[in-house]
């Protein structure tokens, strides 16, 4: 599990950083992975140990948006910047944050983190296909929830 942490932590880490958009809380559930990985390191059947593990890390974060009453991906708070890189990133988060979550999980997957579309499809458990019509769907979503917040600017 050691030799899991350390290979995998790092890009568990982001990508429950990019659903929740909260480090501390995105720390905690990655806690929360590994703890539940080595719980089920016996029933782990080989394939691509990444992909395992960041199936377990959206599961943990689906079970803490569940016991929640608020969504942890709240509207962001404009910043009051006019840093045009600022302001684009701030814009992409909270275009993020209004995604539904299949949506933000494979955007995060594939864009943020550059994972192969066979690992996203083992990570949310879908066929190839599937996911690759997923994140296209996703990135149309994105784009017009992003064409109508920049046009609020």
């Amino acid at each position: 599990m050691e030799e899991l942490y350390r290979r995998h932590a790092s890009v568990v880490l982001a990508y429950l950083r990019g659903l929740t958009r909260d480090q501390h809380q995105a720390e905690d559930l990655m806690q929360e992975t590994f703890v539940r990985a080595t719980r089920a390191l016996g029933g782990y059947r080989g394939g691509s140990p990444r992909a395992w593990l960041l199936a377990i890390a959206r599961t943990t974060f689906l079970d803490a948006v569940r016991r929640r009453t608020e969504t942890p991906v709240s509207e962001l708070p404009d910043e009051g910047t006019r840093d045009p890189d600022v302001v684009e990133r701030l814009t992409v988060q909270r275009v993020l944050a209004r995604l539904s979550e299949p949506h933000r999980t494979v955007l995060v997957l594939r864009d943020e983190l550059g994972l192969p579309y066979a690992d996203i499809a083992d990570a949310i458990g879908r066929s190839l296909g599937a996911t690759k019509v997923l994140i296209h769907r996703a990135r149309k979503a994105f784009r017009a929830t992003y064409e109508l917040e920049a046009g609020h600017d």
